[in-house]
């Protein structure tokens, strides 16, 4: 009898233990962002040769570029298409990534140009142009001041989420209307960059 009623006690106490133990290993398992850092990157010196006519665009990688290198765009009333994504008319980069991006996100990067505004768009796992009735809206965007001259513009895409299976595109749209403006986007340098936050669809890194 009183070796059945030491059983018991034990068990009991096993169990409850197993209890408070469970929501410990949960929170354990739970998985945290990791900070991210994506470089803009072209081969050549303009990006104008890396994407017009070629299918292909700028790049978003793990290391800083090789040196600066700049892409024109511009605004009119009605031209270029905005309502487009992957415009090889417009700077265009796209890189792997692969997770759940969360929380605020800052592309910096710098122009050369006249004064305007621009708007700054993502998209997640779009990998080519995809424009008027096949146009995707972006994940996030925001708009920036450009400045006159050469400066640094700061983007801040505040508290986004979305999931990325394989790829993200990052783009810089003009915006239409007066003033006209003409601009550079510069990069191939440790200031121009995308960070984020992202949870890794698996491993320990969102990037290749």
């Amino acid at each position: 009898m009183k070796t059945k009623k030491v059983l018991t006690l034990c068990l009991t106490a096993g169990l409850v233990a197993g209890m408070l133990a469970l929501p410990a290993e949960a929170k354990k398992k739970k998985p945290k962002p990791v900070a991210s850092t994506l470089y803009l990157e072209g081969v050549s010196n303009f990006g104008e040769e890396d994407q017009t006519g070629t299918g292909t665009y700028l790049k978003l990688q793990n290391a800083a570029g090789s040196g600066e290198k700049s892409m024109g765009f511009f605004n009119g009333v009605a031209s270029p298409n905005t309502k487009c994504a992957g415009n090889s008319l417009m700077p265009v980069f796209v890189g792997s990534v692969s997770g759940q991006i969360v929380g605020d996100m800052k592309i910096s990067f710098n122009t050369l140009g006249t004064p305007g505004k621009a708007q700054v768009r993502v998209w997640p796992d779009v990998a080519g142009q995809a424009c008027n009735d096949a146009y995707i809206e972006p994940a996030a965007s925001v708009d920036v001041d450009l400045p006159a001259g050469k400066g640094l513009v700061e983007a801040v895409l505040e508290d986004v989420n979305f999931q990325a299976g394989s790829l993200m595109m990052v783009q810089v749209t003009p915006i239409l209307g007066a003033p006209a403006y003409y601009s550079r986007v510069l990069y191939g340098t440790e200031d121009s960059k995308v960070e984020f936050s992202c949870i890794p669809a698996s491993g320990k890194t969102c990037t290749p």
